[in-house]
């Protein structure tokens, strides 16, 4: 029998999953409140994404990380190493704040199964960072120049037998461990299963197991609460989560110094490593939104601002990647959900190229009346709230610039109330005025 969806466009696809998205399918709600609340929350955001005037307001959507859990008295560490304390908080603020989409409480990864890893990647509250604070990157360069050929050629086998063992302690015994294609006849079999024994080497899939058996422990007891915050009517912001090509070479292997420079020294390897990471970047943010009936795919976009390259740099090795990662979510009927950080005023007009109501832009210090000017009526755009005032402002203040911020970049519909950065603190008066100011100010 003929899949019927591969006859659908992607704005069919797309606006079939958003469809089922907002109306709860799947949700074990209580009440017909709890899901009317959830279909009104959900409701507002999918008409936000198509560029609709909605009948009511702007969504509320302050992107969180550790926030909510200094604002509850809780450590980073408590909330990193016990599942039952970070779903409360994560339900707490959601229920207490009433947010219109709730934060992703599993951004806050599990600390033990870290540990067991040896992780190197992160400094994390207790290890490395003070327990009370968040946790914290460390960039290096874990992809070395000559190992461009290797990744390009196969990114799976570079990952497992290379990158872990790079950035994973536990994990460094991989590294002597022979590609799998020596398995594709008996003869070559045997040599290839000895090197499985080699004491190193059991005791790195040891590790690896225990990890996934802590992490496996830690959303079971984390779901529920997840659970109930959907059943309270709160949709979340994201089911999936990718990145672009560029920034994952600069942010996770080479490091942002030598992938800049290998902009000029081996530009040919740069662009070709990151059209073979394309299609992985798609299928990773696909499989999360299938895997949580939510089509939005959040995409945190690190190295493409102002100042980070030139406009040709940007258009020759930065943007055409990230907009065939787009196009491959809206494709698979997703949507994609950067979050721009820095500055885009000189990238504006590349983001227009979007197809019109399938994308949104969360922006940080972007110029929010240039942003409404170039990008309204083509894409929905959010943020430009500046974290200074939530966290030193006067609730005066706050009150202020939520107004005059929904005045500038509201307009007719297209728009997401939110904060220019995701939130490691804030204050409870200052967060709650300008929630309150957004939900009574930012009607149509």
């Amino acid at each position: 029998m003929t899949d019927t969806k591969e006859h659908l466009s992607s704005s069919q696809k797309q606006e079939a999953f958003l469809e089922k998205w907002a109306s709860g399918e799947g949700i074990d709600f209580p009440d017909e409140k709890s899901k009317a609340a959830y279909q009104y929350r959900a409701g507002i955001m999918k008409d936000a994404i198509q560029l609709k005037k909605t009948p009511d307001r702007a969504p509320v959507v302050p992107l969180t990380t550790f926030a909510p859990v200094m604002l509850y008295g809780y450590s980073g560490k408590q909330a990193m190493y016990d599942p039952h304390i970070l779903g409360k908080i994560a339900l707490d603020f959601t229920t207490e704040y009433d947010v219109d989409a709730a934060g992703i409480a599993p951004m806050i990864m599990y600390g033990p199964a870290l540990e067991t890893l040896d992780y190197h990647l992160y400094r994390w509250p207790g290890h490395g960072v003070k327990e009370e604070l968040s946790y914290q990157f460390v960039e290096k360069e874990y992809m070395k120049a000559e190992d461009y050929d290797h990744l390009i050629v196969d990114p799976s086998d570079y990952w497992f037998r290379v990158w872990l063992p790079r950035t994973h302690g536990a994990l460094a015994p991989l590294a002597e461990l022979p590609p799998m294609y020596g398995t594709m006849e008996l003869p070559m079999a045997g040599p290839w299963l000895c090197t499985l024994g080699a004491p190193p080497i059991q005791q790195a899939y040891k590790a690896l197991l225990e990890a996934g058996k802590q992490c496996f422990d830690w959303i079971s007891a984390l779901g529920p609460y997840l659970g109930r915050i959907m059943a309270s009517g709160y949709p979340f912001y994201a089911g999936g989560a990718t990145k672009a090509p560029f920034d994952l070479l600069g942010d996770s292997f080479r490091g942002t110094v030598q992938l800049m420079m290998d902009l000029y020294r081996r530009p040919e390897k740069v662009i070709a490593a990151m059209e073979r990471l394309t299609p992985l970047m798609i299928g990773t943010g696909v499989a999360g939104a299938m895997a949580n009936n939510n089509p939005l795919v959040f995409i945190p976009l690190h190295k493409g601002a102002d100042g980070f390259m030139s406009n040709e740099q940007f258009e020759k090795f930065y943007w055409p990647s990230l907009k065939a990662v787009m196009m491959g979510l809206i494709e698979q009927g997703c949507v994609p959900c950067c979050f721009v950080e820095g500055g885009y005023n000189e990238r504006l007009e590349y983001l227009a190229e979007m197809p019109k109501g399938q994308s949104i832009f969360i922006f940080d210090r972007t110029d929010m009346a240039r942003a409404r000017k170039i990008l309204g009526g083509k894409s929905c755009i959010g943020g430009g709230f500046p974290i200074s005032l939530i966290v030193t402002g006067t609730v005066r203040q706050v009150e202020d610039e939520t107004k005059r911020l929904l005045d500038t970049a509201a307009g007719d519909g297209g728009y997401i109330l939110s904060i220019g950065c995701a939130m490691d603190e804030a204050r409870e008066d200052t967060l709650k005025a300008f929630i309150k100011t957004g939900q009574e100010y930012g009607k149509y």
